[in-house]
């Protein structure tokens, strides 16, 4: 599939304009023709001097001018700190900020929650930043003074005609690509001239051709206790829920047995009648949570429902076209899980919520590394291009392609990586919060997720993130930070003994990926 493809496909099939980078955004002071392919005249446009900013017609964004800087907030985003839900009031105080201390507006920026991307335009410049944790995906590129900034990379591809990257185009056909996710290495993107926006950095659009790449936030381990830990991380998580509910009509949280979703279900308490609750069987292997869900809503009296979604394509619809607006809009890296599409086709425009309330992110304070490679925690002191490399991929062959991939870390690690100085993270675990949670989770919440509805995230707040990574490494690899949250929040959710773990990881894997990883982080070659 090709661009004439995808260009064909939509020009024919009006439904699925709306599809195409479902509630995408686009920024240029190039020309830009917004009545053609992919716009087709339906996405809202903004003119600012010589800028334009297209929207998707179902994504929302927020516009502040002040004294000539120009500010926009794509997305949504919602302050626990100060009990802040309205995007226009939050963008007002920015904007302020931001003409009298950047830093300190970069501060009020830890406080936000939510999927958005912040564009400042000032004085020729423009400034660049994400959420905590890149769940709104944000790519970039820049030739002479002529700057391109987009939630999709093949939006990007499309309008300036690139060519897939000959090294990408290699290793997404590598046969163990497609373990471990759709990531690209370090902050690249199918084309070469396109980057990735990294979580805690802000990009500056300095002169023409200049960028400009800094870091504004470094985690840093709190010195606190795990019960201190907890009660100000359960505190934020209820604050996110208590404005989630202000700012939706009709919120839901998506339920499993497993142990962010019954956190984040804990966390609602007292809120229970501003949700609903579902959770959806698209697989087998979804089974077994739904069902736990189910019987976690009952002992609560929370009424729940189950999605039974068809488990082959030819018992709905359109699977096949959403296939390939799925491929497109995650950037034609490798195709969707056959019985992922089924489900954004079964969800597509759905009424019965206008919000999912989703518990990703959670996971940058689990030691997801630990937990897969076999309760390991030591992983040195500090990283090396090939243990990125060896946590990024499984690569039981193909050296040249390790190699390369060697070098793409080398040139992320001196670009971005920067520990704090008296309290490190684990250098494993910022990997895993500022590479992998937005490479890929990120990826699959822009361009595939909200192909059907809107999503939001309590867990994606800085300040949130960085106290739950500060739990001793004992509490994040056995959960009891999480266990102590619902205690505090509510222990009717543990006492009914129903928990579900990841069934894939099991330890005959996880002794098998720490042996691979043992070996394959030291090999010379």
């Amino acid at each position: 599939m090709d661009y004439t493809d995808i260009k064909r496909l939509t020009d024919q099939n009006k439904l699925m304009r709306d599809k195409i980078y479902a509630r995408g955004f686009y920024l240029t002071n190039d020309f830009v023709d917004d009545e053609a392919y992919p716009f087709y005249g339906c996405w809202q446009l903004t003119e600012w001097r010589n800028f334009k900013l297209l929207v998707h017609p179902k994504q929302n964004f927020h516009l502040n001018e002040t004294n000539g800087r120009f500010m926009c907030l794509i997305g949504h985003a919602y302050d626990p700190f100060n009990m802040a839900s309205d995007e226009s009031v939050i963008l007002k105080k920015l904007n302020r900020l931001f003409a009298e201390n950047k830093s300190e507006c970069l501060e009020k920026f830890n406080d936000l929650t939510g999927i958005f991307t912040l564009i400042c335009i000032e004085d020729g410049k423009v400034y660049l930043v994400g959420d905590p944790a890149g769940m709104q995906t944000t790519f970039y590129s820049m030739k002479d003074d002529k700057i391109y900034i987009s939630s999709h990379t093949k939006l990007l591809g499309d309008t300036l005609g690139l060519s897939m990257d000959p090294y990408v185009k290699e290793l997404v056909g590598y046969k163990f690509f497609r373990l471990l996710g759709n990531s690209l290495p370090g902050d690249l993107t199918p084309y070469k001239r396109v980057k990735r926006l990294v979580p805690n950095h802000y990009v500056l659009f300095k002169q023409p051709g200049v960028i400009k790449i800094k870091r504004f936030y470094t985690p840093a381990m709190l010195q606190q206790s795990e019960e201190e830990l907890a009660a100000e991380a359960a505190e934020i998580m209820h604050s996110n829920l208590q404005l989630i509910a202000e700012k939706w009509e009709k919120p839901a949280i998506s339920l499993t047995g497993g142990c962010d979703s019954k956190t984040t279900l804990a966390c609602a308490n007292g809120l229970y009648d501003r949700f609903g609750y579902f959770s959806y069987i698209s697989s087998e292997a979804e089974r077994v949570d739904a069902e736990a869900a189910q019987n976690i809503g009952k002992a609560l009296g929370l009424r729940h429902t189950i999605y039974n979604i068809p488990n082959r394509d030819e018992e709905m619809d359109g699977v096949q076209t959403a296939s390939d607006i799925l491929f497109w809009n995650t950037g034609g890296i490798r195709r969707s899980n056959p019985n992922d599409v089924r489900k954004r086709v079964f969800f597509a425009d759905t009424e019965d919520f206008d919000v999912e309330v989703k518990s990703w992110a959670s996971e940058i304070g689990r030691a997801y590394y630990s937990k897969r490679f076999h309760g390991r925690k030591n992983f040195g002191d500090s990283p090396t291009p090939r243990k990125c490399t060896t946590l990024y991929k499984f690569f039981l062959h193909n050296r040249k392609l390790v190699r390369e991939t060697d070098e793409v870390f080398a040139k992320y690690l001196k670009r971005y990586f920067r520990q704090d100085t008296e309290h490190p993270v684990p250098w494993q675990e910022q990997f895993f919060w500022e590479f992998r949670m937005p490479s890929w989770n990120g990826l699959v919440i822009t361009g595939e997720h909200r192909y059907s509805f809107d999503i939001t995230i309590p867990y994606n707040n800085r300040r949130l993130l960085n106290i739950l990574l500060s739990a001793p490494i004992d509490a994040r690899i056995n959960d009891s930070l999480y266990k102590t949250i619902r205690q505090l929040m509510n222990p009717a959710i543990d006492n009914t003994g129903i928990s579900v773990t990841n069934l894939l990881h099991t330890e005959k894997r996880e002794k098998a990926e720490n042996l691979y990883y043992m070996i394959h982080s030291k090999l010379p070659f």
